[in-house]
């Protein structure tokens, strides 16, 4: 299986089905071309209340909601690629749930070379204290945290995403997640790992 899953870090229409529910929008970058965009269609508007759509009027707004469109498009394209490139992310790894409170599973997963290895992961978690971890009071339910000075990193997920998203994961007692990185780390859904 170690196979099927660097096939699918190396797979970049797996990983832009994943990048939409980040919020890789949210950059000063898109700032100058949606203004351009704006401009372009506030001034179309307004020449179409004037009724002169028709007319050379139109071609400086037409002009600034095209450039603005391309410009959109290539940073679009540019801040996605650079997030699908930055090392140590968009990694798939095994996560091995640890136990559940409140409607939350936390699992334990590993970044390292041995995140596909599932004996590696259930070797390190069998001596992980649940009743510790939640005593630590770390907002896993917000971000996947390192847990103290080992390289195991936990998350807690809602136990119905789990279930909605990869209905085998209790039979199989582990379940792959997507690593973007400790804000974003998302469960695989059951479809991309059959495709």
């Amino acid at each position: 299986m170690k196979t099927d899953y660097t096939k699918l870090e190396k797979d970049n229409s797996f990983k832009k089905s994943y990048i939409n529910s980040t919020l890789w929008w949210k950059n000063i970058l898109l700032a100058p071309p949606i203004l351009l965009l704006f401009g372009g269609l506030i001034g179309i508007i307004y020449i179409f209340h004037l009724d002169k759509l028709v007319s050379w009027y139109i071609l400086p707004y037409l002009i600034l909601f095209v450039v603005g469109t391309i410009l959109l498009k290539a940073t679009k394209k540019y801040l996605q690629k650079g997030m699908m490139t930055t090392p140590g992310s968009f990694i798939v790894c095994l996560a091995k749930p640890i136990g559940e409170k409140d409607g939350y599973t936390y699992a334990a997963f590993v970044k390292d070379t041995h995140r596909h290895n599932k004996h590696y992961i259930n070797n390190e978690t069998k001596d992980l204290s649940f009743d510790e971890i939640i005593a630590s009071g770390q907002p896993f339910t917000k971000k996947s945290m390192p847990l103290g000075e080992k390289e195991i990193y936990i998350r807690a997920y809602p136990t119905k995403e789990i279930t909605k998203r990869n209905a085998s994961w209790r039979e199989e007692d582990i379940f792959p997640i997507l690593y973007i990185d400790d804000k974003y780390t998302f469960v695989i859904k059951k479809k991309d790992l059959i495709a």
